[in-house]
């Protein structure tokens, strides 16, 4: 039989922690990070930082047995005017051996055809292919910029992997908002190094 999770008095008060449905993918109510508490998969495949600001949305959840998972996660910060999303898809296959293919679909998920290089960062445990992206919209005469920092991170030693997309704009395009772009893709690439895969 399962243990039981020891349920506190009172849950956190953050959105994730708020948020039902969230709770039941993060380990403990207590922070990991400043800010982030630890996430983990329901196919057990992985662990990761989430957002205390953030929560998963319910109805884009997908799960197959062990082999697939699909994320998606929305937050956003209100004295800032941001919000962002960040879609994962993990994956225990063969397929993921393959990365030319798996980087061009991740490409095609990303950015409708992203045609730019990735950059590799290879590690003792994993390799992290990153690229990023901003593209431009106008909305009733109102210029906005949204940002995209996408990775695709396989396991070294497994046929685990996952597909990573952050993406963030303003919230509210008719206020004030400043993004300041190389703190998130600090904080985009922090989330995508957080990614553990379990054996």
């Amino acid at each position: 039989m399962e243990e039981q999770k020891e349920q506190p008095k009172e849950w956190p008060d953050t959105v994730a922690f708020q948020d039902e449905y969230t709770r039941k993918f993060l380990v403990s109510p207590k922070e990991v990070k400043d800010g982030y508490y630890l996430f983990r998969s329901q196919t057990g495949g992985f662990t990761m930082l989430f957002p205390e600001e953030a929560r998963m949305d319910e109805g884009l959840y997908e799960k197959h047995e062990k082999e697939y998972e699909r994320s998606f996660i929305r937050g956003s910060r209100q004295k800032e005017n941001v919000a962002y999303t960040i879609h994962v898809i993990y994956e225990n296959d063969e397929i993921t051996e393959d990365i030319d293919t798996n980087l061009f679909l991740l490409s095609s998920r990303a950015y409708a055809n992203y045609d730019g290089e990735y950059k590799k960062m290879k590690g003792d445990k994993v390799t992290i292919y990153f690229a990023k992206k901003e593209r431009h919209t106008s909305n009733n005469g109102k210029q906005n910029v949204v940002y995209k920092f996408f990775a695709s991170i396989k396991s070294n030693h497994s046929h685990q992997a996952v597909q990573f997309i952050y993406t963030i704009g303003c919230d509210d395009i008719n206020k004030k908002c400043h993004i300041d772009v190389a703190k998130e893709e600090e904080r985009a690439k922090m989330l995508m190094h957080s990614i553990k895969f379990q054996d």
